[in-house]
């Protein structure tokens, strides 16, 4: 979408700003505000709003919201004084005032079209009758959210509805790797049993998010699915009930969990279909998502066939970011678990193929997140934060990232931070494919409070979650020897060693480099008494 005010260009699809023809610099942070008020641009927006959007709702001074407003300004050419494009409305917030013209790219039959429409409520003609044939598509997956509908008085209800509706459209919109169709387009289909089939090929789009609100006994419920519009073959579908004055308070939880779902089950639905295809006629993204389907096996063998989907990716599209943060993820487990005799190349080749994804997308919180933990390879844990706590800045419902910060945190010698940062992982991606990582964190955070009985729930848990390497059985472990249960901590131990037979506290702590010698002391004691030399 491109959004025009003045002699500004806003494209969102790109997160560039243009003024007079030139591209303006702007941080993240600043553009989110941008966009989120010109969004909202009927009404005022408070600050906690801002925060909560711009921010992820961590705790943040309103100096750092006026700094953001003053970069925003400046980039617009705007002051305090002149408030040309951004009202301040004192002790209610801020609203965007310039006239805005909103440029939506379509799909026909002739190839792409362009329509300007004014103000975010007016509708677009729909194209009847396109014949294209959406299972030829090809490229990053894409993605319709119509309007969610009202199963009970519609009336009063269907604005809550669409509310919900629109809020996933604005958090999916920061994922780069989904195609999202934009409000003003998908919100013309307002109807309670639409034809998804006809819609996929009007928008050109694979799958579709439908969803309905409806009142039960004491509370609300939300139904949610996920389908394919070539097949109309529903991939994925939840409930979720709120009590009657609650719906509000969670609807932005409700919204993380959808996300969250989204992010797993259409990659996995993508490398399902391209393993149904010849491995010649794969796109660069067909690639990519199976690439990612054998790197969250977390095995020797499975990390070298996603090294080799990520490299044909790359091989067909040279500028994927994406293709070169999965192969930085790959070189950096080769190091981390010691799947490779050559440690130093592994090292090298993480950054080094991390940095190569940051310049080719820099606003990719994918991209941002293995810049981030390449750091860790070279035990400089302090040097990948910043990088990490961008990753969740651009995706607020990254759970990767969070579980990424809080690992660094751990590390620092920061444990109650790291329960914080684990828990937004656990609840923007209860079944994440390193889930037993989270796990695992959470585990040296209790023991870093002296909480012995949760450390050792939690090391359970992580060491019995699917897809655990070596290194979390050898947590396991430690945590019982330290609580006086040797029979559990030869359990894990043999079970480590049936995993890796050569590990010994020399991985253990090249992987996880303490800063706190009292702690990396006590494991050490917890490591010896296991049995690990």
């Amino acid at each position: 979408m491109k959004i025009k005010f003045e002699d500004c260009e806003l494209n969102t699809e790109t997160s560039q700003l243009f003024r007079a023809g030139i591209e303006v610099s702007l941080e993240p942070r600043a553009l989110d505000m941008l966009i989120l008020l010109i969004e909202h641009r009927d009404r005022v927006v408070s600050k906690d709003e801002i925060i909560a959007e711009v921010w992820g709702g961590r705790f943040t001074s309103d100096a750092a919201v006026s700094t953001c407003l003053k970069t925003l300004r400046k980039a617009l050419q705007d002051t305090g004084d002149e408030q040309r494009f951004v009202r301040t409305q004192r002790g209610r917030g801020f609203r965007f005032i310039a006239e805005v013209i909103v440029e939506e790219v379509e799909r026909a039959e002739s190839g792409i079209s362009v329509t300007a429409h004014r103000a975010q409520d007016e509708e677009l003609p729909l194209t009847k009758g396109v014949n294209s044939d959406i299972s030829g598509l090809v490229g990053k997956p894409s993605l319709v959210v119509l309007p969610f509908h009202s199963l009970f008085k519609p009336e009063n209800d269907s604005v809550l509805a669409e509310a919900i509706s629109h809020e996933l459209i604005q958090s999916l919109a920061r994922l780069r790797w989904l195609r999202v169709i934009a409000r003003g387009t998908a919100f013309q289909f307002r109807m309670p049993h639409p034809d998804l089939g006809q819609i996929g090929q009007q928008l050109s789009v694979r799958y579709a998010l439908c969803g309905s609100l409806e009142v039960i006994p004491n509370g609300w419920a939300i139904n949610v699915e996920l389908s394919n519009c070539e097949t109309s073959d529903i991939i994925w579908a939840e409930r979720y009930e709120a009590g009657s004055d609650s719906l509000h308070d969670i609807r932005q939880q409700i919204v993380t969990q959808v996300i969250a779902s989204l992010e797993m089950y259409i990659p996995l639905h993508e490398a399902n279909q391209a393993m149904q295809q010849n491995a010649e006629s794969l796109d660069a993204w067909s690639n990519y998502h199976l690439g990612l389907r054998h790197m969250f096996r977390f095995n020797k063998l499975d990390n070298s066939k996603a090294k080799s989907c990520f490299q044909r990716a790359i091989d067909l599209e040279p500028t994927f970011a994406r293709a070169w943060a999965g192969l930085s993820f790959t070189r950096f487990q080769d190091a981390f678990v010691s799947y490779d005799s050559h440690p130093e190349s592994c090292i090298l080749d993480a950054r080094r193929f991390a940095e190569q994804s940051v310049d080719l997308d820099p606003l990719d919180p994918f991209t941002n997140y293995n810049m981030g933990r390449s750091f860790w390879l070279d035990g400089d844990v302090i040097g990948s934060q910043s990088w990490l706590e961008r990753s969740v800045t651009l995706s607020p419902n990254f759970s990767q990232g969070h579980y990424s910060c809080a690992f660094s945190e751990i590390m620092q010698g920061n444990p109650d931070q790291a329960m914080v940062n684990s828990e937004l992982a656990l609840n923007t991606s209860p079944l994440d494919p390193m889930l037993y990582a989270i796990y695992g964190v959470r585990s040296f955070s209790h023991l870093m409070n002296e909480n012995l009985a949760q450390a050792v729930e939690y090391a359970e848990k992580s060491a019995r979650t699917p897809g655990a390497h070596f290194l979390i059985p050898m947590i396991a472990a430690a945590v019982y020897a330290l609580a006086g249960d040797q029979i559990k901590a030869n359990y894990w131990y043999h079970r480590a060693l049936k995993l890796n037979a050569t590990a010994s506290a020399s991985h253990f702590f090249a992987a996880f480099p303490f800063y706190d010698e009292g702690f990396r002391k006590k494991l050490q004691e917890g490591l010896k008494r296991a049995g690990f030399p």
